[in-house]
């Protein structure tokens, strides 16, 4: 297994924010999937469109579900692949430093250096942004080896 770089950390959020949104839209195919036939405007049931319609939904569904399949147990398998490394670092507080940088921020975005320090040590000053940067710096060493 190649090691756990800088790089690899960094796409963690990436990948889980991929499989949040693939399983999203999985979850709303399948809702199409198993909705009742809708009803015209005029009030009358047109069978065959609607079960058309259910059909193809049906489809969608199963064919969105095959495709992201391999890509959602791929991207899982990377994620659980960096938690382990972080887990496996002796010192707990390289092994925050780098679960608070990498895998904890939402929307795509890594938490700044500053939001770092202050979930840490509760202190936000160039002072702990250093500290922080250097823990970061030795974690770094350490889950490459």
């Amino acid at each position: 297994m190649e090691p756990v770089t800088k790089e690899r950390l960094a796409r963690y959020i990436s990948l889980k924010k991929e499989n949040e949104n693939r399983r999203e839209r999985l979850a709303r195919l399948e809702s199409n999937a198993e909705l009742p036939p809708m009803r015209e405007a005029d009030g009358n049931q047109h069978t065959g469109s609607s079960g058309d319609r259910m059909a193809r939904a049906v489809e969608s569904y199963l064919e969105y579900q095959e495709q992201i399949a391999p890509l959602l147990a791929a991207n899982q398998r990377e994620m659980a692949a960096i938690e382990d490394a972080v887990a496996a670092l002796a010192d707990p507080l390289e092994r925050e430093v780098l679960r608070l940088r990498y895998m904890d921020g939402e929307h795509c975005r890594l938490l700044s250096w500053r939001e770092v320090a202050w979930a840490m040590f509760k202190e936000a000053d160039d002072a702990a942004v250093y500290r922080i940067r250097r823990l970061h710096d030795k974690a770094l060493l350490n889950i490459a080896r």
